[in-house]
């Protein structure tokens, strides 16, 4: 039976948030909600949506909503595992100008215990182990901010709750330079193992283009260590140890160092004069050739010595800057033989609880792009590490989609298409390109009234434009009846299913959970698939011009086709 939105009888909280409706004793529907997060036993779930974060407990149908439409207050829920089974949810709150790290636990918000970066706006708790004694995150350097090239923008925490109950707060050791011999924006803390002694994050270099894993270990003693992973696949180390001397760009000289106070009461006033001037010109009572020039600050320097001071050191700069730009050229330009023009994508990377499995997606230009794209398009390769061989080798999977979680047995799931929220999951195993759509997998795996639920429920209207000889306007066009089965994640104990999807005809977001009678841990190891028509996700048809129409027209027209392992554009001529 086809949903769409507006048929689901959902009651709104807050104009946002929705209880579930059971629609079926397999599953249920959220609408308005984008969970993307749960606990181990799926009995709780979490949405980030913009500034907000909701959190519903399934077992009573209690809703936490933590939106504020004044955004005074901000509220994040973390990217790893962090939610628990007894409704601890580790993330970000933020009031007025402070953004702390903090967990949220029995209906209110605690602020963790931070070294600094509160006032940054990044620190934030990305991850909890399931009993909730160990939370990995990330806190920003004090005075940090995108300006800054001498510091770490963010840098990596463990919180480990001691005997009396009190977090204690520990930076984790991590490298201080990059590949390229510079400061890296970001080291990242992300998802940690249940038993607290794996944690994952990543290293982001210094122009915040090329971004690698970093691998934290807790031994026996207590001790952390950390190794990066898979460096190799983004720049040659041997290469980048002969790059030249990365030298940083001079700073221009301020005016207002070389000014008194009167110098700058004047120049205030000249800047007033101004725009009084060019609101005169506005209204019409001043023609516009009478406007001054705005006001430069080193004119108003009166004291002689300080004005050749200015000056000095203004020609300084400039030479400096020139000379800076010459050296950028050479070092960027080495660059580029350093780097293999690849890169792991940012903030994607989980770890299974086991501590076996760590999944990352890599990315690349796509040679051949979509002529349609808006964006330039990068081809995506999901990598799973085995951390339980001595040489962590790294599984790749050329599914082109995005990763969204892994379990302790190795199965995944990605979602495609990449640019679009009417997605679709698959599972895949590391290693292998094979995937199979969410609702196979469900019923080869025994899950045949999930499988079933899926394929009946989760049907959309596509809704096209057309344009319109006889009226000469846009006019809608409705295809029927496709499948689109979300952005999926499984429950740590593969017991439950949750995906959440934008309905292409409406726009609303909705969230789907669907309950699996047999554990996705103990399912089945592949399915078989081998008819390419299996892996069409949909099809679209565009004219020259670009806009996307209905069915295919007489003349010349583009197909371009959704599948499982990317999209493909076809020109034809009818």
């Amino acid at each position: 039976m086809k949903k769409t939105l507006l048929s689901l009888a959902c009651v709104l909280l807050g104009g946002t948030m929705a209880y579930a409706q059971e629609t079926a004793e397999v599953g249920h529907v959220y609408q308005g909600v984008t969970y993307n997060n749960c606990s181990p036993n799926g009995k709780w779930l979490v949405a980030n949506q913009e500034t907000s974060v909701y959190i519903y407990d399934v077992a009573t149908g209690t809703n936490y909503d933590f939106a504020d439409e004044t955004y005074t207050k901000v509220y994040f829920a973390g990217y790893g595992h962090s939610v628990t089974d007894n409704g601890m949810v580790c993330g970000m709150a933020q009031e007025s100008s402070e953004s702390n790290a903090a967990y949220f636990k029995d209906g209110a918000w605690v602020v963790l215990p931070q070294l600094s970066g509160a006032l940054t706006g990044f620190n934030s708790a990305n991850a909890c182990t399931p009993d909730g004694s160990v939370i990995c995150g990330s806190l920003g350097s004090d005075g940090a901010d995108m300006s800054t090239s001498d510091r770490l923008m963010l840098y990596p925490v463990v919180w480990t709750l001691n005997a009396d109950g009190v977090y204690v707060c520990q930076e984790l050791p991590h490298p201080t330079k990059d590949f390229t011999g510079r400061v890296p924006q970001y080291i990242t803390a992300m998802d940690i193992s249940a038993d607290g002694n794996t944690i994952v994050g990543q290293m982001v270099d210094y122009s915040g283009f090329y971004i690698v894993p970093i691998l934290y270990t807790r031994n026996a003693e207590g001790a952390w260590s950390y190794q990066l992973l898979a460096e190799d696949q983004v720049y040659d180390k041997e290469k980048a140890a002969n790059l030249p001397e990365w030298v940083e760009q001079p700073v221009q000289p301020k005016a207002e160092d070389y000014m008194s106070a009167a110098d700058v009461d004047a120049y205030n006033a000249a800047v007033e004069a101004y725009n009084e001037a060019y609101q005169r010109c506005v209204a019409g009572d001043l023609d516009w050739s009478e406007l001054p020039e705005y006001p430069e600050k080193g004119f108003y320097i009166s004291d002689e010595t300080q004005a050749a001071a200015f000056d000095a050191a203004v020609a300084k700069y400039k030479e400096d800057n020139a000379a800076w730009y010459a050296a950028f050229e050479a070092f960027d330009e080495a660059l580029t033989e350093v780097t293999t023009g690849k890169s792991f994508e940012f903030n994607s990377i989980h770890i299974t609880p086991n501590g076996k499995y760590i999944l990352t997606d890599l990315k690349e230009p796509d040679p051949d792009p979509d002529p349609m794209a808006w964006f330039p398009e990068s081809i995506y390769t999901n990598c799973v590490f085995d951390l339980t061989k001595v040489d962590t080798p790294m599984l790749t999977t050329n599914s082109n989609m995005l990763s969204t979680g892994i379990l302790d047995n190795g199965f995944f799931v990605v979602a495609a298409p990449k640019s679009d929220y009417a997605r679709s999951s698959y599972v895949a195993t590391p290693g292998s390109n094979h995937l199979t759509p969410i609702a196979d997998w469900c019923k080869a795996s025994g899950n045949t009234a999930a499988g079933e639920y899926i394929t009946s429920e989760m049907l959309f209207d596509l809704i096209n434009y057309v344009w319109d000889e006889a009226s000469e306007s846009y006019v809608e066009e409705t295809v029927s009846d496709s499948l689109i089965t979300g952005t999926g994640i499984f429950s740590a104990d593969g017991k439950t299913f949750v995906t959440w999807l934008q309905d292409p005809g409406t726009n609303e977001y909705v969230t789907y959970t669907v309950n699996l009678e047999n554990s996705v841990l103990n399912g089945i190891q592949s399915v078989k698939h081998s008819a390419t028509e299996q892996n069409v996700l949909r099809r679209e048809y565009y004219n020259v011009q670009g806009q996307r129409i209905a069915a295919p027209i007489q003349g010349v027209y583009f197909e371009k086709i959704i599948t499982a392992d990317g999209v493909i554009t076809k020109k034809h001529l009818k």
